[in-house]
This record gives C-alpha cells, sequence and structure tokens, in this order.
C-alpha cells in the first residue's frame, strides 16, 4: 500500500478496505460544500398570450368610453336643466275689474316678476306669477300710473332694469302700467 492509503498510527481509514466502494479523492467523486444546486434549473415556461379583451389597452380604452358617456349624459342633463330657451315674448298690460293683468308668451317654465317706480325702487312680485300671466290687485297699492313692470325668467339674478337692450339680454320683457288699456 502507498503512503497515502496508510492511515495515521492508531486510526482507521474509512472506504478504503478490500471490497469496499473507494470514499475520497478520485475522479467523478463530488465535493461536499455550496458550489453545486440541489435542484435543477427549471426552463421557463412560455407566456399564454392574453385574449383581446383582457388586454390592459382594451380595458383603459373601455373604461375611458364609458367615462367618456356617462360625462356626455350628465353634460346633456345639465343642459336641459340650464335650458337657455326660455325667453318671454308679447308682454302686455290690461285693467280688468279694476285690476292689473299681466300676460306673456314664453315656455311654461318659472319666471320673475318685478314692479319699478318712478323713482327706481324695484319690489319682488314673483309671488302673484302663476304660469305665463300675473295678476296685480289694486287693493295691493303696489301699482300706479308710474310704475313699470320686468318679467323674466327666474334663472337670471343680474340686476332689475328697464333697458330694452338689457332686458331683451336678460331674454326679459318690460311694460309700464300706463300702457294698460282700460
Amino acid at each position: 500500500m502507498s503512503d497515502r492509503l496508510m492511515p495515521p498510527s492508531g486510526h482507521s481509514v474509512l472506504g478504503h478496505a478490500p471490497g469496499q466502494p473507494a470514499l475520497g479523492d478520485h475522479a467523478g467523486a463530488r465535493a461536499l460544500g455550496s458550489g453545486s444546486t440541489v435542484l435543477p434549473e427549471l426552463a421557463e415556461t412560455p407566456e399564454r398570450e392574453r385574449s383581446w379583451w383582457r388586454h390592459p389597452a382594451f380595458l383603459v380604452s373601455m373604461i375611458l368610453t364609458v367615462l367618456a358617456l356617462g360625462a356626455a349624459a350628465a353634460w346633456w342633463i345639465v343642459s336641459i336643466v340650464t335650458d337657455d330657451s326660455v325667453r318671454v315674448d308679447g308682454l302686455t298690460a290690461s285693467v280688468e275689474g279694476g285690476n292689473l293683468h299681466l300676460d306673456w308668451g314664453g315656455p311654461d317654465a318659472d319666471y320673475t316678476l318685478y314692479a319699478v317706480d318712478a323713482d327706481g325702487a324695484v319690489t319682488d312680485l314673483t309671488q302673484l306669477v302663476r304660469g305665463t300671466e300675473a295678476w296685480i290687485p289694486a287693493a295691493a297699492g303696489v301699482a300706479d300710473d308710474s310704475t313699470c313692470f320686468v318679467v323674466r325668467p327666474a334663472t337670471v339674478t343680474a340686476d332689475v332694469s328697464l333697458d330694452a337692450a338689457t332686458l331683451d339680454g336678460q331674454r326679459g320683457a318690460g311694460v309700464c302700467a300706463a300702457d294698460a288699456g282700460a
């Protein structure tokens, strides 16, 4: 035996006995340690192609389409509610049974009625409006021959004026009690 296989005094060498498999620094033997992996490397599986309806670009475009349709519906509803087509047409004043009757043309909407005195004082008479007409009782004492009336859509909140251009811009009309036929 060689020196290499001889154990030092009093020690025995494992795996070198006759009939035993050889252990040690032989070819094919694997060294103990962390140099090799225990599990084999897995090949990456090919990624499954997404359905067209699950693609992120399609989902984003569908969400944006729904939002755009919702915004269009909201805009349409707001435009109907705040319709600027309400306009006072053909405001007339007449005296019937001693009371002043104001009548005008326009759609079924809310209107405001103001009395403007000769000195420029404005009185709100909106509570007297019924549809497209208003009755002003003589006993109320809110009108005389120098009083003028302004009717305009309730959505208009600007200052009350008897100026024809201003009234036209506010989609309203004005008439004076002196113009009422007896």
